[in-house]
């Protein structure tokens, strides 16, 4: 697999996937995003999305019930932070 590159700072969108591996430590993909979210967290840079991320994340935890994912990808969709 390749790896991310990350300018030092700058605003980075995201789509769906990532929020859904990162959120669900997806095995093939968590690695390669964890330096994401720790430039995030450090305030190195922005995380951008559309609208439709939230929607199209919370399909499945919907449809199954599962509070804690809705919960999970609440918290990181709608925080100041992203």
């Amino acid at each position: 697999m390749g790896q991310l590159v990350l300018p030092s700072s700058s605003r980075i969108y995201i789509d769906t996937a990532v929020a859904i591996y990162s959120v669900e430590w997806n095995p093939n993909y968590y690695s390669l995003l964890e330096p994401l979210w720790l430039k995030l967290q450090a305030g190195e840079i922005e995380v951008v999305s559309s609208e439709l991320i939230l929607m199209e994340t919370l399909v499945l935890p919907l449809r199954n019930a599962d509070t804690f994912l809705l919960n999970t990808y609440e918290q990181l969709l709608l925080s100041e932070k992203m």
